[in-house]
């Protein structure tokens, strides 16, 4: 994966160099470098965390945000040389965002998980949990009335791990047609009819102050084909819209920084 990098090159370098005395060098054009590169760390920080971001006139939101992609955003910054800073990311994650995912079937990868069980008819079996957010969230936002319902619900909790994990169920949103529909079109999942709605069955799991909306859906080998496939996903160009955004600010902090520079070797101009 390619690294955004920011790269110095000024009108009359080598000129300005040679004019300079032997071993000086250019500490506030350094300095401006610097903080260049801390400023698009800070920028990809903020929109890998699920802002809005303004890109060529249109604008996006990376969806589902990650502690690991912006970790690996915090810890990759360095400087080759003096004059050169560098911002990247090490995290998958982060590299799907900007290349998009193609339409793929889950249900085999999803079976190969450790928690798969077998099930008496000897065909196996796996409960997938679904996280649901608050309205206005990034992830996977659920309605404002099915939140008014999730919030009154009674906690359900996690009693045992071992040596399976069992729970005490508190309350479950019932009923729910919202999202409850004919997959018909020209789409991967065409053919496929959801079972129940989408909030059906949710749970309110956690203590007070942290709270988690939760959904368990099973797969099984008996599920039916197309029934678990995850749609396309577009590209998010989220590095071209960082050095889109900041790019004027940071010729003008490194502009600043040169002529400082010029100044104090007493090559400026009036």
């Amino acid at each position: 994966m390619s690294m955004p990098t920011i790269q110095v090159e000024l009108p009359n370098f080598e000129y300005v160099i040679a004019r300079l005395s032997k071993g000086n060098k250019l500490p506030y054009t350094e300095s401006a470098i610097r903080e260049a590169a801390q400023l698009i760390q800070s920028t990809w920080v903020e929109y890998a965390s699920g802002v809005n971001v303004s890109f060529s006139g249109g604008t996006f939101r990376v969806g589902i945000q990650t502690g690991d992609y912006v970790r690996s955003i915090q810890n990759g910054l360095r400087f080759p040389d003096s004059m050169t800073g560098e911002i990247f990311t090490s995290s998958k994650h982060g590299e799907s965002i900007e290349t998009g995912q193609e339409a793929r079937d889950m249900k085999p990868k999803l079976l190969t998980s450790s928690r798969v069980k077998v099930g008496k008819n000897g065909k196996k079996y796996l409960t997938v949990p679904f996280r649901h957010g608050a309205p206005g969230s990034a992830n996977n936002a659920m309605p404002g009335r099915i939140y008014e319902q999730a919030r009154k619900l009674s906690f359900s909790r996690i009693t045992s791990t071992l040596p399976t994990r069992t729970y005490d169920w508190g309350g479950r949103i019932k009923e729910s047609n919202t999202g409850q529909v004919s997959r018909a079109g020209n789409h991967p999942g065409a053919g496929s009819t959801w079972k129940s709605g989408k909030h059906q069955g949710m749970v309110k799991m956690n203590k007070d102050g942290h709270t988690q909306y939760m959904t368990f859906r099973r797969l099984s080998e008996n599920s039916p084909a197309k029934s678990w496939m995850r749609p396309a996903i577009k590209p998010k160009p989220i590095r071209d819209a960082v050095i889109e955004n900041t790019q004027d600010q940071i010729n003008d902090m490194i502009l600043e920084g040169f002529q400082a520079d010029l100044a104090a070797a007493g090559l400026g101009g009036d």
